[in-house]
């Protein structure tokens, strides 16, 4: 039987956080309604927005408000908008923007980053959110697969593919001040281009709508590109206000405390630690647009720089990776006094070493932790847990969102019993429309509304999903989500390697540490300091493994002649 045939079985109902249901009902703030799609219906917020116009219009009313601080930088809300209208008008009026346009912004983190989303999307057209810390390669490859025809670039990125591409197939909006050859007749500057004076009027477009690509890696290593539409980040937007509201309430509960005005999650500051290419750092950006909270860029994870934001910015809620969290738990800073001034961290990485959990209970007894899971393909909510039930089950990534239904699916697509692992399948008005250009990976994925996420896990008796496996095959370092086919690619292509296989090896720091295995020819000589160079130049860095070993023995291999994954990785376990 086919999954959809199937999926009617599927009728146990989800159990949820108990708190929800206080949130929830008929005539409270997060009443929840059904929304009518092709797939069926849909449950979202009641009066939430619907797209990203409805957004940016509650936070065109916060005005003369800080929206965005990068070290002397400091940009009022009606700045960012002005410079996004006189932005958006360009790029209808000069370079040809219509709905549905497909637009690349490859830069670092920086407030243009910002500008440059809201102004594509209000314009109508579709941000494609490229890795700008990957090799020129890579960018132009992603650029390339889901058919840019113009793109917003910092200078030392656009220079890098102008390298690699001299004659691009899309015009560029270049940020800061580029080698005087780059620009053509065709090209343009942000600065000057943003100068403009022009009414900011964003497009309402139909929740249906494309809004942005994320890209996203799978079995053949090249990157994908998800399409996420105006209604799925308007809804993801509403479900992290949901959740902060969620927060607060289990807080004060659980510590006996009462949060002040200015420590509640309406009102604290967005922090971005990592890269805004991320699914973490694009929704805290348009929540914070969503409820006049400045945002604040850091533009390199630094552990004296998060404890600044703690001491002067007032960062009271920390998202992190367990890297990170090392980081701050071994520096001289991390004082009793310190840590107590955070109070709500979240994770959404990996399930967190016992050790480091443990310290942190410790050391931090009044702040309440939580564990996310969620995908780009679901605009990064599935399943969430905190406080006290978190801390009971740790390995877990909790009950499924208020609005969304998750379901443990068995190979044939019947529902899993209670305790049995199955792939994950999502069902939200979150969910990506497609792959871009790839209707083949597309159809894997998305099944009459639901997407099969690759994931496998069990359900509790008490409705609480724990992540046990992956079918994709990831390695999760620092936070950074590699694919092994992408680093084996790169390797195998070396012209004195004949096979190699990429994997992950436990890392009390990282979670994981990406390392790899290369079979090399018999008169090769190749070291491993020359292969990580190797690697350097075609990878982004954090996917260069960090220890590659030599060998001159042939992996393990399957009947049908694929390397048997299995049987190296039990042998490699075997050694540690």
């Amino acid at each position: 039987m086919t999954h959809e045939a199937n999926s009617a079985r599927n009728t146990r109902p989800n159990v949820r956080d108990p708190l929800v249901h206080r949130l929830i009902g008929p005539g409270k703030v997060f009443e929840l309604v059904d929304t009518q799609v092709a797939n069926g219906r849909l449950r979202v917020f009641k009066g939430a927005p619907r797209n990203l116009a409805a957004l940016y219009r509650q936070g065109m009313a916060f005005g003369s408000r800080t929206m965005i601080v990068q070290d002397e930088v400091v940009l009022t809300f009606d700045e960012v908008f002005a410079k996004a209208a006189a932005l958006a008008d360009a790029l209808q009026n000069r370079f040809g923007v219509t709905r549905g346009t497909k637009v690349a912004i490859v830069a670092g983190n920086r407030p243009e980053w910002i500008i440059g989303l809201i102004a594509v999307t209000a314009a109508g057209g579709i941000a494609a959110l490229v890795n700008s810390r990957g090799a020129a390669e890579e960018m132009v490859r992603a650029i390339a697969t889901v058919g840019c025809e113009v793109a917003i670039l910092d200078a030392a990125l656009a220079n890098a593919i102008a390298v690699e591409t001299p004659n691009p197939g899309f015009r560029r909006i270049v940020i800061g001040a580029p080698d005087a050859p780059l620009l053509t007749e065709r090209d343009g500057d942000f600065d000057s281009i943003t100068a403009g004076q022009v009414a900011f009027s964003p497009l309402d477009m139909d929740p249906g709508d494309g809004a942005v690509i994320l890209f996203t890696s799978g079995t053949t290593g090249f990157p994908k590109g998800a399409l996420l539409s105006h209604g799925a980040i308007a809804h993801s937007v509403s479900l992290s206000r949901f959740m902060g509201t969620l927060q607060d309430i289990r807080y004060e509960e659980e510590t006996g405390k009462t949060l002040s005005e200015d420590r509640r999650s309406m009102a604290t500051p967005t922090v971005i630690l990592g890269p805004m290419f991320h699914l973490s750092g694009m929704v805290p950006i348009f929540r914070s647009v969503s409820v006049g909270t400045a945002i604040h860029i850091m533009g390199k994870w630094n552990v004296d720089i998060a404890f600044d934001m703690i001491e002067r910015v007032g960062m009271t809620r920390l998202s992190f990776v367990p890297a990170m969290l090392w980081d701050m738990l071994r520096s001289p800073r991390a004082t009793p006094e310190m840590l107590g001034k955070v109070c709500y961290m979240a994770n959404g990485a990996a399930a967190l070493n016992p050790a480091l959990l443990a310290e942190i209970r410790k050391r931090m007894p009044d702040c309440l932790m939580s564990n996310t899971y969620g995908q780009t393909e679901t605009t990064a909510w599935t399943c969430t847990i905190s406080g006290r039930a978190y801390l009971d089950n740790p390995a877990s990534c909790g009950w499924a969102c208020p609005t969304i239904d998750v379901q443990v699916r068995r190979d044939d697509g019947r529902a899993a019993d209670i305790g049995e692992p199955g792939e994950l399948w999502v069902h939200s008005a979150g969910l990506m429309t497609e792959y871009v250009g790839d209707p083949a990976a597309t159809a894997e994925a998305m099944h009459d509304g639901w997407l099969a996420s690759g994931d496998v896990g069990i359900e509790d008796a008490n409705g609480i999903f724990t992540i046990v496996d992956r079918k994709k095959n990831m390695v999760i370092s620092g936070g950074e989500n590699i694919y092994c086919a992408e680093v084996e690619r790169v390797l195998s292509d070396h012209p004195q390697l004949r096979d190699a296989i990429a994997y992950g090896i436990p890392d009390e720091r990282l979670g994981e540490r990406l390392v790899a295995t290369v079979v090399a020819e018999a008169d090769a000589k190749v070291s491993e300091e020359d292969l990580k160079a190797y690697c350097r130049g075609r990878l982004a860095l954090y996917k260069v493994p960090r220890n590659i070993a030599v060998s001159r023995e042939p992996l393990p291999r399957t009947a049908s002649g694929k390397v048997d994954r299995g049987t190296f990785l039990k042998a490699q376990k075997a050694k540690l």
